[in-house]
């Protein structure tokens, strides 16, 4: 996880959520909330896979 992030961070909805792990996450989706993922910050840390500077055309 990056530094400058916390393990739990409070979503703007007040979702716990927790950036770089979807599959605990609470705003996944999957758990009671729904979910938060399109309006998250944190995004883009749960697809590691993806890489904004990669340029696989």
């Amino acid at each position: 996880m990056s530094k400058n992030i916390s393990k739990k961070v409070i979503d703007i909805n007040g979702v716990e959520i927790t950036p770089e792990e979807p599959a605990v996450c609470l705003g996944n989706g999957e758990q009671v909330f729904e979910c938060c993922c399109d309006e998250c910050d944190y995004f883009l840390l749960c697809f590691p896979e993806f890489d904004p500077k990669s340029k696989d055309d």
